[in-house]
């Protein structure tokens, strides 16, 4: 049997049992079997929950969800304060909205403003441009869409019969409706064959466009470095490469190894390698002899 009642004075509650005591002054209310609290926009479904009338809040267990405007969140268990729409999740939280989901071992959701606040494990899962971005600790605001990670931060950008491409920093920021991602301190990106180092990276997740500050990029024996520096994907590979005020050292394909420097050095790629170096402004470098077999 379903017990239907008002309590907190406009707020129904649903449940199979329900136990009202009164202990040290404060008015508790135990719910349990297919509880189900609404609260305006907010409804909340879980298999027990302890509510506390006096401070106005409400503890959840087993399969907790709580769904609003936003979307749903789903966790073991909650608290949640009524008059803050403040909740505070932990164990196997999952956040769902319109193409994106945040997973995390615990959270912290501000219904009224929409935010996130996100601890250990975080996996943020965006479909629209098929990346996903890891870090142990970070933040989201659900009208801009706009957050953070740090701590471990990582993000893979999903690619058709390809692997990812991973990129890791110190800090990520993310601007993921204007399609655009930033990565901070200590940047390593991997595409294919190629890892660039950099101190700063942002990412068109659209055009598939990134620019950095400081970049190395290595290639096997080849290296590229500058002060700055961009790249462009074509069908999910490599095909552009410039740094600005570069250096370059790398070896033909008949096993010639040539350095050269310029204001601006300018590499193309076909199937992922590189065919083509030009150098532009105060250009200047060395040509080395051939390699010596088994040298």
């Amino acid at each position: 049997m379903i017990i239907f009642i008002l309590l907190l004075n406009t707020t129904p509650f649903r449940a199979q049992r329900v136990e009202i005591i009164n202990q040290q002054g404060e008015r508790i209310v135990h719910l349990s079997g297919n509880v189900e609290i609404i609260q305006d926009t907010t409804e909340i479904i879980c298999g027990e929950a302890q509510l506390n009338e006096t401070k106005g809040m409400v503890v959840l267990k087993k399969d907790v969800q709580i769904k609003d405007k936003a979307g749903k969140i789903q966790a073991d268990t909650a608290v949640y304060f009524f008059k803050e729409h403040f909740s505070i999740l932990k164990g196997s939280v999952k956040l769902l909205f319109e193409n994106q989901v945040i997973a995390a071992d615990s959270l912290e959701y501000h219904g009224n403003r929409r935010f996130v606040e996100m601890f250990q494990n975080i996996v943020l899962e965006d479909m629209k441009n098929k990346i996903i971005a890891k870090g142990q600790k970070g933040w989201y605001d659900l009208n801009s869409e706009i957050g953070s990670l740090t701590s471990d931060a990582e993000i893979a950008l999903s690619r058709n019969d390809k692997p990812p491409i991973v990129i890791t920093a110190r800090e990520f920021f993310l601007k993921t409706k204007e399609n655009y991602c930033y990565g901070y301190d200590s940047v390593t990106a991997l595409i294919d064959s190629i890892i660039i180092f950099c101190d700063t990276i942002a990412y068109d997740l659209k055009n598939g466009k990134g620019f950095m500050v400081h970049p190395r990029a290595l290639e096997k024996k080849n290296e590229l470095k500058g002060i700055s520096g961009e790249f462009v994907l074509k069908d999910n590979t490599i095909s552009y490469f410039k740094v600005q005020s570069g250096i370059a050292s790398y070896w033909t394909a008949d096993g010639t190894h040539n350095v050269v420097e310029g204001e601006n050095i300018n590499i193309l790629f076909r199937e992922g390698r590189a065919f083509w170096v030009e150098i532009t402004g105060n250009s200047r470098g060395k040509l080395y002899l051939k390699e010596n077999v088994g040298d």
